[in-house]
């Protein structure tokens, strides 16, 4: 089996285990997203966005066993704004296709009743969307952080990774013990971060219901064309 593991190092305890006979192939979260759809993968830790997006969702899904979901302030990723801005207007993206780009967007939207136009450079930008891995913004100093607003926004939690497949792959492996043995047993259920929020690494109801939320925000925001069923094998 070909296994697409996002390549940004907060995905890296989901793949750190035993990987067995299969083959990891790591890229960017979009870009896994595009190899599961287009069967150069066969199992993928893909994004709500990635989810929603799939062309024929009746083909797909989820494997509840580890997945990455964030709540409350984890200081993974902001909403950054320039010194002395009165209005936002436009944005800069390093990543313009991420998923928390996307999520970025819907927040201004969702709460602040901002819609920016897409700045190609980052001087150009009143506001930056991006991972706190993506580099210093001096130039934007007055941060919201993502997972935080998210919270506040939609009270729940907020899926960034969940494992997915094809149905018919689940008659051929044992999926959920692939993705399960792919982390490790020393895998905790949940890690509380000194910035106040947390990371859930083991699936549940919450983690559930939080998807079907996001899922619904999507919608709404019309970033993805209807709204799927949470499938678990």
């Amino acid at each position: 089996m070909r296994i697409a593991l996002p390549s940004r190092s907060i995905f890296d305890r989901l793949g750190a285990g035993d990987v067995g006979e299969h083959t990891v192939i790591r890229a960017p979260q979009a870009e896994c997203e595009l190899l599961l759809r287009t069967a150069r993968a066969e199992l993928a830790l893909i994004s709500p966005l990635g989810y929603g997006s799939a062309p024929s969702l009746s083909d797909y899904h989820i494997v509840g066993t580890t997945c990455l979901v964030a709540d409350e302030n984890t200081a993974l990723a902001s909403i950054r704004f320039r010194s002395g801005l009165r209005e936002p207007r436009t944005y800069y993206a390093p990543e313009p296709d991420d998923f928390l780009t996307t999520i970025g967007l819907l927040l201004l939207a969702e709460q602040h009743e901002l819609r920016l136009k897409p700045s190609a450079t980052l001087d150009g930008a009143d506001t930056v969307i991006a991972w706190n891995d993506a580099g210093d913004f001096p130039d934007h100093p007055a941060t919201i952080d993502l997972t935080e607003e998210w919270a506040l926004a939609c009270e729940c939690s907020l899926p960034i990774g969940v494992w997915v497949c094809r149905s018919d792959l689940a008659e051929e492996f044992d999926v959920p013990s692939i993705t399960t043995a792919l982390a490790g047993d020393e895998l905790q259920q949940r890690e509380y971060l000194d910035s106040g929020g947390y990371l859930q690494w083991r699936w549940d109801d919450d983690v559930k219901a939080a998807l079907a939320t996001t899922l619904e925000m999507l919608y709404y925001h019309r970033y993805i064309p209807s709204l799927p069923k949470v499938k678990l094998l």
